[in-house]
């Protein structure tokens, strides 16, 4: 990935989803019992974290080449099994500590469903919160809601008037896609028409200047993954 290196950006956020999981890996037809909050990498998962590990600490877009000792970084992720395990292996390459936030999960569910589901009928629920974006449906967490944790979260920890820098952000999809909205001011209605497509440990880079205007500079790179399969 590549992305502009003096940018005059007061600050560079770096959002990451987790690597592969096991529930990534289930067919449309599978039963879901529930919505498993401590699934785990699969082997897959493990080898993608490590290539992202590898590569993402040298990338100029995360840490421009030249003198002086570069941005100040700090790394938060979700606690969530999955991407906990994704970003610690970032937090071992980028040689800080990766801090937990539980605004940063995935969307709150239920851990066991009144009765099970297929994976294609959780999918058409996921449609349907978006479709009601301040609806709860099927007692999953509303789009609104979870927008506004992610938002709780971008003002304690990453304040537009703040220290500027480098902020590595480790989620989960639906997460992302909030923080991504948010990020760039983007209007609820959208949802109907405009969805970020994130690949597990796709990357997406956004730049926010000093007034709070952002862009984003990256959406979705996986060069890191070419030695993965």
């Amino acid at each position: 990935m590549t992305g502009g290196g003096g940018t005059g950006a007061a600050q560079r956020f770096v959002l990451v989803r987790h690597a592969e999981a096991s529930l990534n890996v289930l067919e449309d037809e599978d039963l879901l019992p529930g919505f498993d909050p401590r699934a785990g990498l699969t082997p897959l998962g493990e080898r993608q974290a490590r290539a992202l590990a590898r590569h993402l600490p040298g990338d100029p877009a995360v840490r421009p080449r030249g003198p002086g000792p570069g941005p100040v970084v700090r790394l938060y992720c979700s606690p969530q099994a999955r991407a906990a395990r994704t970003a610690a292996a970032l937090a071992t390459a980028l040689g800080v500590p990766a801090v937990a936030d539980g605004r940063l999960a995935e969307l709150r569910a239920p851990e066991v469903f009144p009765h099970p589901i297929t994976v294609r009928e959780w999918d058409a629920v996921l449609e349907d919160r978006l479709r009601r974006p301040a609806a709860e449906v099927s007692g999953v967490e509303s789009w609104v809601d979870q927008r506004r944790r992610v938002r709780e979260f971008l003002d304690a920890c990453c304040p537009v008037a703040g220290d500027g820098g480098l902020r590595v952000l480790v989620s989960h999809s639906e997460t992302m896609q909030a923080l991504l909205f948010e990020l760039l001011g983007l209007d609820d209605v959208l949802l109907h028409r405009t969805r970020f497509k994130i690949s597990n440990t796709g990357v997406f880079i956004v730049d926010r200047t000093e007034d709070g205007c952002a862009s984003l500079v990256v959406a979705n790179s996986k060069t890191h993954l070419a030695r993965t399969a």
